[in-house]
């Protein structure tokens, strides 16, 4: 996986708003970033319950908007990154301090909450005004979907999940230069 995220920031540039490639439309860019983390191996990224003691190891929060989705993943081994399926986000945001410490209580909120999560039956992008959680565990992805309304108002058992994602994401905006 670093050894994808280096190129990536190469072209992109590190840490900053990924801008949109000239000769590259954004759909197959933030669709194959989406698949690769969605299917990834926690091996690939050297994670093992041997030195990774929890079940989660990997959050993925989507949320379904008018224009599209966006997509934050944050991974144990400190990769953060945030993107549009519109184009442009922000790749590699875990090298910033505060950004690797929501990141944290992020994945340990997934792992707090994980029993809410089933086997993912599917790894659509969300509709319009959904959210949906990806956990990554080392027994497979497992999911949660759930109104963004009803999360972000408190309404819903994973709200505090939801609530750990947006730090990260306002995090992730503080850090950016």
């Amino acid at each position: 996986m670093r050894k994808i995220l280096v190129a990536l920031l190469s072209i992109f540039g590190f840490g900053q708003a990924v801008a949109r490639p000239p000769d590259q439309t954004p759909a197959p860019v933030t669709s194959d970033l989406r698949s690769m983390v969605l299917n990834l191996s926690p091996t690939e990224i050297g994670l093992s319950p041997q030195n990774f003691p929890h079940q989660a190891w990997g959050m993925v929060m989507e949320t379904g908007m008018d224009a599209g989705y966006y997509t934050l993943v944050v991974l144990a081994d400190g990769t953060t990154s945030l993107y549009f399926s519109t184009g442009g986000g922000v790749i590699g945001a875990g090298e910033k301090a505060q950004v690797r410490e929501a990141s944290q209580q992020f994945i340990g909120w997934g792992n707090r909450l994980l029993g809410a999560a089933h086997p993912a039956a599917s790894m659509q992008p969300p509709a319009v005004g959904q959210t949906q959680f990806f956990f990554l565990t080392f027994d497979g992805v497992r999911s949660y979907a759930a109104p963004e309304a009803e999360l972000g108002e408190e309404r819903d058992s994973l709200s505090p999940l939801f609530h750990a994602g947006h730090a990260v994401i306002a995090a992730v905006r503080q850090a950016r230069p």
